[in-house]
This record gives C-alpha cells, structure tokens and sequence, in this order.
C-alpha cells in the first residue's frame, strides 16, 4: 500500500490537496499518524489502509421531523437539515479518500436538477459517477452497526429509505474555494453538487421527501461512529 512510502509523501499530498481545494489543512491534518499495523489517523478521521475503512466520530442531531436534506453536515453546517453532525473538518475526509484512492466523479448524478431538454447537453452518463460507498453507524453506548438509509423515512412510502449506496461526487471548487470545506455539506439525501456523497435513489430530487425515522434514531445528542465502506451495490435515479 502507498501510505508505506511515509509521512513525507502524506504531508506533500496534504499540501497540494489543500492548495487545490482553495482551503488551508487545520494544523492536526498535517501528520498522518499510524495507529496500528493498517491503521492510521487524520485529525478526528481514523482509516485501515488494507480494508478502505473510514471512521469519522458524529453526534446526533435530529432524530424528527423533516424535511432532510442531509445525513451528516460539519457542525458550522446546515444543521437543521441533517440527521448527524460532526467537527471534522471535510478537507480532512477528501485527503484521507484520495489517500485511499478513492474515486471521484459526478456522471449522471445530478441529471435529475437538469430540465429533460438540457441532459443531452450538460447531463453526464453512468460510467462519469464516482466510486460508490456505504455508511453505517455504531453507537457509543454498543450494539451493531446501522446502516444509514434506516434512519430515514421516505414519506411517499411511509417506510424507511431503500438500500443503497453513495457516489463520491467530491464535491466542487469555485474561485479557489474547496465549497464542502466552506459550507461544511457532506453527505446529501436531497442532490446537491457542494457535497461530497450524493445518493442516487428515486427521489434525490425531490427536497421534500425525506424525513427522519424517530422509531430508529438514538437520542438527540447520542455519540457514536460512522464507518464509511467501499459500496456493493448502486440505485439509479428514475427520471
């Protein structure tokens, strides 16, 4: 694995990423550290260079209501749309994805905010998307690990959200600025260009449609993990 050609080449690759995103890395990201015989640490962000394993620490935020925009926003974020928070900083995440070379890339993500004339225009296709990821979450308090779209509710179904995966999108740069590391937008239920990982189901359109699933959300508060996975599977919007 590259992360053995050592911290020099980490702290070059920090640099440059921050330097192309526009946004300085908080002093703590610049040191990757090992951790363990796969394990690693930047700033908050623990990763296992053999499995692609990511574990970011969030807290709960919402547990009710909607409608949900987002499943995980940076605390200085749009936190009224989102389901958790977390203070890592999401040019932290972005180099600790490449690192692990992780791809990005929004292909057709986004062609369902296109009117149908425009797709064949400015839409992208299929094979343009990103690498696709899962999340789960691990309570603090114990128990198994969650995966995410249970904790939403789809409210035309009534029913929580179907399985799938996320793309890494990446995220975009306008005028020099890294605009996930500004907005601090992560991950999206309701497509948005500025965040990291877009979803693909029906219905990623609709900004309307999602609420959170109290029966099945911790606590307000709650503290916990959520571990990022290289994706099986993918859904496709239906235009």
């Amino acid at each position: 694995m590259f992360l053995r050609f050592g911290i020099l080449f980490v702290c070059v690759l920090s640099f440059v990423l921050s330097r192309e995103a526009g946004a300085e890395v908080p002093e703590n990201g610049d040191v990757v550290k090992k951790i363990g015989e796969s394990l690693y640490r930047v700033g908050e962000i623990q990763f296992d260079a053999e499995s692609r394993e990511i574990r970011i620490p969030v807290t709960v935020n919402m547990r009710e209501g909607g409608p949900l925009e987002y499943l995980l926003v940076h605390e200085s974020g749009k936190v009224h749309e989102a389901i958790f928070t977390t203070t890592v900083a999401p040019i932290h995440l972005q180099i600790v994805m490449k690192l692990l070379r992780y791809q990005t890339g929004s292909g057709d993500v986004f062609n369902p905010l296109l009117a149908t004339e425009n797709i064949g225009k400015d839409g992208g296709v299929e094979e343009g998307r990103g690498d696709a990821v899962a999340f789960y979450f691990e309570s603090s308090e114990g128990g198994d690990g969650v995966a995410v779209h249970e904790f939403v509710i789809d409210r035309q179904s009534a029913e929580a959200m179907l399985p799938g995966d996320w793309i890494y999108t990446g995220s975009e740069v306008r005028e020099g600025t890294f605009l996930a590391e500004a907005e601090g937008s992560i991950i999206a239920i309701y497509l948005d260009p500025i965040a990291m990982f877009n979803m693909t189901r029906e219905g990623a359109d609709d900004d309307d449609r999602w609420g959170a699933r109290t029966s099945v959300i911790p606590e307000i508060g709650t503290k916990g993990t959520l571990l990022i996975r290289a994706g099986e599977m993918r859904t496709s919007v239906e235009n």
